[in-house]
């Protein structure tokens, strides 16, 4: 699995969490809807900073994804 594809279902599953809509979502991390949707579906990455906001706001442990990371020694360059 893709560290976008991952980075998506944490993202999925934290906001259901937390009971919060994708707009709710988009819009405490100033993007739009659709770009938010789009980082669910796990269609890329997003840049630094609207992570770091995604993972303060949705308070997500990233930990399965450094795993996941480091287990793909040979696709280093997508993390």
């Amino acid at each position: 699995m893709s560290l976008s594809t991952s980075f998506g279902r944490l993202l999925r599953e934290a906001r259901r969490e937390k009971h919060l809509t994708q707009e709710n979502v988009a819009e405490a991390v100033f993007i739009s809807v659709r770009w938010y949707q789009k980082l669910e579906r796990g269609a890329f990455l997003p840049s630094a900073k609207v992570m770091l906001r995604l993972i303060l706001l949705l308070d997500l442990d990233i930990e399965p994804l450094r795993a996941e990371c480091e287990g793909h020694t040979a696709q280093a360059s997508a993390c």
